[in-house]
Order: C-alpha cells, then sequence, then structure tokens
C-alpha cells in the first residue's frame, strides 16, 4: 500500500511538473510574439520613413528638373557620373508652379549611392554610432541611416542571446 502512494505522489508530480513546463512554453511564446510583433512594426515604420523621404526627394528633384533650362547636347559624349553631379538635384521650393510643363524628362532617376558609404555607414551603426552621424558621415538618408543602425542594434540583441544561451549550455554540460 505504501508502494502504491509513493507511486501516485511521484506521477503527480511528473503531471504537475509538466504541467508546469507546458505554461512556462506557452507563456515564452506569447512573450517571443510580442516581440517579433514590435520589431516588425518597427521595422514597417522606418521603410515607411524611408518612402515618404524617397517621395519628397523626388518631388524636389522634379520640381527642379521642371525649372531648370533646357540644356544642350554636349559635343562629345559625358559619363552618367558627370551628368549627375553637374546636374543641381534639389532647387529651393517656390510658391508658383510653372504653367506649362516640361517633357523633356519622363521620369526623375537619383543618382546612384557608393556602394562603400553602405558599408562604412553599416560598420559605424555595428559601432554603435547615431543615425544622425551615420547620415552626415555617410551622405545617405536619415531613414536609411536610422534603419540601418535599428538592425545593427537587432543583430547586436541577437547574438547576445545566442552568446547566452551557448553559455547556458555550456554550463549545463
Amino acid at each position: 500500500m505504501l508502494l502504491h502512494d509513493v507511486s501516485q505522489t511521484a506521477l503527480a508530480g511528473a503531471v504537475l511538473t509538466l504541467g508546469l513546463v507546458m505554461l512556462l512554453e506557452i507563456r515564452s511564446f506569447a512573450r517571443l510574439r510580442r516581440m517579433v510583433d514590435i520589431n516588425l512594426s518597427r521595422v514597417f515604420e522606418q521603410l515607411e520613413l524611408l518612402r515618404a523621404e524617397s517621395r519628397q526627394m523626388l518631388e524636389a528633384q522634379a520640381e527642379a528638373a521642371l525649372r531648370a533650362p533646357p540644356v544642350a547636347a554636349p559635343a562629345k559624349p559625358v559619363p552618367l557620373e558627370r551628368q549627375t553631379l553637374e546636374r543641381p538635384l534639389a532647387a529651393p521650393p517656390t510658391l508658383e508652379r510653372p504653367a506649362v510643363e516640361s517633357t523633356a524628362l519622363d521620369f526623375v532617376v537619383a543618382p546612384p549611392i557608393d556602394t562603400n558609404a553602405y558599408r562604412n555607414a553599416t560598420t559605424l551603426a555595428a559601432h554603435g554610432v547615431k543615425p544622425e552621424e551615420i547620415a552626415a558621415r555617410s551622405g545617405l538618408p536619415a531613414g536609411e541611416a536610422r534603419l540601418l543602425a535599428s538592425l545593427a542594434a537587432a543583430r547586436a540583441r541577437r547574438d547576445e542571446a545566442a552568446q547566452a544561451a551557448e553559455a547556458a549550455s555550456g554550463a549545463r554540460a
């Protein structure tokens, strides 16, 4: 009879422990989902800021292109890089809109950003530099600098969590 009571108590303890573990796992999944939702909303917020900045920049370039006088064709071909550097990217906004719009440009293309600027900005973000300083040093738009900084911070948090998990598994072994 005593053996039966001990085995029932052990079984009840095992069921209780399993229930507790399942409850903790459910709580952990809920917390993980909440963190993913928060980080995903931050990413979409950054993308929306980038989209708004890009739209403003394209509108400013379109207005500048409409105000710029037509350029005569050069005698010899000029490389595309020199054309984009010589042409003003944005002009100060005015209240007047031209009555007749020019059809010289069907679309406005922003000049390409040097890939070294992205590498430098990523390195600065990994070292914890503020987004404003990243934008100033690398010449990237502020939204892209903020996005790079938030991605670098997320990578650092992920690496810290991985190291903590690795240290915990090493301590158990």
